[in-house]
């Protein structure tokens, strides 16, 4: 068994309240969950009004099968206009 995490980093410059940002995050969340059935959540910075940091994680049993499915999910985050991408890492272990 292989598991997949991925540590994301988000700019929401169009976020004007901690109401405005969870609206963002929690559609990008619940797209994340429907269309990768990936587990998602925002892990940190949560106070902040504009940075947001999210946890995403994948199991599995094939290495470059996780690899492809996190390299979906990056180029999934960065076609949002909402946000940009600042930072991110992906880590497969065992």
């Amino acid at each position: 068994m292989l598991i997949a995490s991925c540590e994301i980093k988000l700019y929401l410059p169009g976020a004007a309240t901690l109401k405005d940002k969870r609206q963002i995050i929690k559609s990008l969340l619940q797209k994340s969950k429907n269309r990768f059935n990936l587990a998602a959540a925002e892990v940190d910075a949560q106070d902040y009004i504009q940075t947001a940091v999210l946890g995403v994680a994948a199991v599995g049993s094939d290495y470059n099968q996780l690899q492809s499915l996190m390299d979906k999910y990056l180029d999934f985050i960065e076609s949002f206009p909402e946000f940009s991408l600042t930072d991110f890492e992906v880590t497969i272990s065992r």
